[in-house]
């Protein structure tokens, strides 16, 4: 892959304004709480332990927090828990005083374990829906859930306090306030789906949380809601604001808006809003605490989210909203910045890493999550003024079509999550057709053509049998740096222009990018872009070498300390594709995260 070839295309292309789409409206200037719904409520039981370790980067031990699990309980099983558990610690008080005069046959740990101290923090969660525009600037009412922290911690030390009022009249007169001030606000921007059972306000509804499970760690938004969590030792504690993003949540009816970056973004920003009011509402009315007075906003994302987190970044700032939401910056990892680039990643890549002779299974021509391409298109035509007048069936093959793809997306709307379809069980259903020939009764033609590779985590595609004829040469042409045949494709490329985050303005804020080499899904061209056209900002490598990028031929002019960076860059963190890339970006949550690390260093802020 020539990367100056791409980056000098970019160039070319038709310029990505402020916003180039359509128009939306403009922002309420003043929220009102009154506009909020709030559909239920619930509450996350986290479960965790210390434990020390040693940093691989420092060489020090560090103590951390191992997390356990979550599960989420409705309010009744929620107080009947915390009854429970204030009944055992009482109990386990009375045992301490009991056993003063003589050695006590169990010692206290034990005690305290037995008695639930693995439940270390919980999270009162609200579901709500929120007023915003959609993509021809009308009203539209969005789904989206808040997360806040609740101190157990200070709990168990106010009931053991309270409790020794048996024996200390003034236990209670120092028993802390049990609530948690969260310390900072996170936008949280949801990876791409593809069934609504994966979206924020239906986690707990199908299932996706279990104690003790590993459910809980396979979505991002289950991570994300992790930040809620309360640990001395692992702060900040946050506020977590996660939005379901337009045809999820309560518009499943409604077509995503995939990639219209301004739109999901404006979303995202009113989700917040909304958010903060309803929770100052709590705050007024003595139900929570004020934020803390130093409180900032970071959006936080992978995969699709990452590119949600730049969009909203971008949006905030472009319409003066950094003040009302005290933003400090945003997280994004392996997210789809240009578009463009993106796409002739396809096209062209055999394979490169830029680092040493490792190559990835990608192969020219090839998509190696083959449902990408008809989520892209179809949100461009349901969304993008460019491309409302065209068809899908100008883009893609009716071979391809057959497979099902656009049926797998369009299930979302179905009641039933095993009528649904995640990417993952859209490579079950591509596996079935690659060992039958059919799908629904219809023979699929040049399967092994059409599915020419199964890397074991997906399914790849050949572009040239999923594409017609005319959409591939025109991307031939592309990659040639020739001019294209068709109107059509002429303006897919002008809405996938109009998408381009790395361009069209100059970031104020910190930014902290995540992005593996690995990536054969949303490619490291999207981070390289970024860094060629903000050439502008001061960069701070993870990797000092900077191996990466300067084997791409890609160096900022402005290279600086940590303290003094724009933007923070990781590419050293993992060596996976994309959908384990992720996980490792979340997992665990710890001191050691690349997600938690750059948030961290983006609330931080400039020196």
């Amino acid at each position: 892959m020539n990367i100056r070839k791409f980056l000098l295309l970019a160039l070319m292309l038709p310029a990505a304004g402020t916003w180039a789409q359509g128009n939306l409206g403009s922002l309420t200037k003043e929220v009102d709480v009154k506009d909020v719904i709030v559909t239920k409520v619930e509450y996350a039981i986290f479960s965790s332990h210390d434990s020390i370790c040693v940093n691989p980067k420092t060489g020090q031990q560090d103590t951390i927090t191992v997390d356990e699990g979550m599960e989420i309980v409705t309010p009744e099983v929620f107080q009947a828990k915390r009854e429970a558990k204030t009944a055992a610690i009482k109990k386990l008080v009375q045992r301490a005083q009991t056993r003063r005069a003589s050695a006590p046959s169990v010692n206290a740990d034990s005690d305290w374990h037995y008695e639930g101290q693995q439940e270390r923090s919980m999270a009162q969660l609200y579901y709500y829906t929120y007023p915003s525009v959609d993509a021809d600037g009308n009203p539209v009412r969005l789904s989206a859930m808040m997360g806040i922290p609740v101190n157990t911690v200070c709990e168990d030390i106010a009931d053991v306090l309270t409790t020794l009022t048996t024996f200390f009249p003034w236990g209670n007169k120092i028993a802390p306030d049990s609530k948690a001030r969260p310390s900072n606000v996170v936008i949280g921007c949801h990876v791409t789906i593809t069934s609504n059972w994966e979206c924020p306000t239906s986690y707990e509804r199908y299932g996706n949380s279990s104690l003790l499970g590993f459910d809980n760690f396979s979505t991002d938004a289950g991570m994300m809601l992790f930040y809620t969590r309360y640990d001395v030792l692992r702060q900040p504690c946050c506020l977590v604001i996660l939005p379901d993003y337009e045809g999820y949540g309560n518009t499943v009816d409604r077509p995503h808006p995939y990639l219209y970056q301004e739109l999901t973004a404006r979303q995202c920003v009113d989700a917040t809003r909304y958010g903060l009011a309803l929770y100052n509402s709590k705050v007024t009315s003595g139900d929570a605490l004020k934020l803390e007075d130093d409180w900032k906003t970071v959006c936080v994302g992978f995969s699709q989210g990452g590119s949600v987190s730049l969009a909203t970044h971008k949006y905030i700032e472009t319409n003066g909203l950094t003040d009302e939401l005290h933003f400090a910056g945003s997280v994004c990892g392996d997210g789809p910045y240009s578009p463009v680039d993106h796409l002739l990643y396809y096209m062209t890549d055999d394979g490169t890493t830029y680092d040493g002779d490792n190559k990835t299974s990608h192969k020219a021509g090839r998509v190696s999550m083959p449902i990408v391409m008809p989520l892209i298109l179809k949100g461009m035509l349901d969304s993008n003024p460019y491309m409302r007048q065209y068809s899908i069936k100008q883009f893609l093959q009716q071979n391809f079509l057959d497979t099902g793809v656009i049926d797998f997306i369009e299930a979302k709307k179905n009641p039933s999550k095993k009528d649904q379809y995640s990417t993952v069980d859209v490579n079950k259903e591509f596996r079935k057709i690659i060992k039958t020939k059919t799908h629904n009764g219809i023979t699929i033609h040049n399967v092994d053509s059409l599915f020419p590779y199964d890397d074991g985590e997906n399914v790849h595609g050949s572009l040239k049998y999923m594409l017609t004829p005319a959409c591939y040469g025109d991307f031939v042409h592309l990659t040639k740096n020739e001019g294209m045949d068709n109107t059509f494709m002429k303006d897919l490329v002008k809405a996938l222009e109009s998408n381009n985050l790395t361009k069209g303005w100059t970031p104020q804020k910190r930014i902290g990018f995540y992005h593996t080499t690995y990536d054969t899904v949303v490619p490291y061209v999207n981070l390289l872009t970024f860094i060629k056209n903000q050439d502008g900002l001061t960069y701070y490598f993870d990797d000092k070498t900077r191996t990466r990028s300067l084997t791409a031929r890609v160096s900022p002019t402005h290279v600086g300390s940590k303290e003094q960076a724009d933007v923070m860059i990781m590419d050293t963190d993992s060596k996976e594709d994309h959908v384990k890339a992720g996980k490792d970006f979340f997992l665990l949550s710890g001191i050691t995260s690349p997600d938690y690390e750059m948030m961290k260093w983006v609330l931080e802020g400039k020196k």
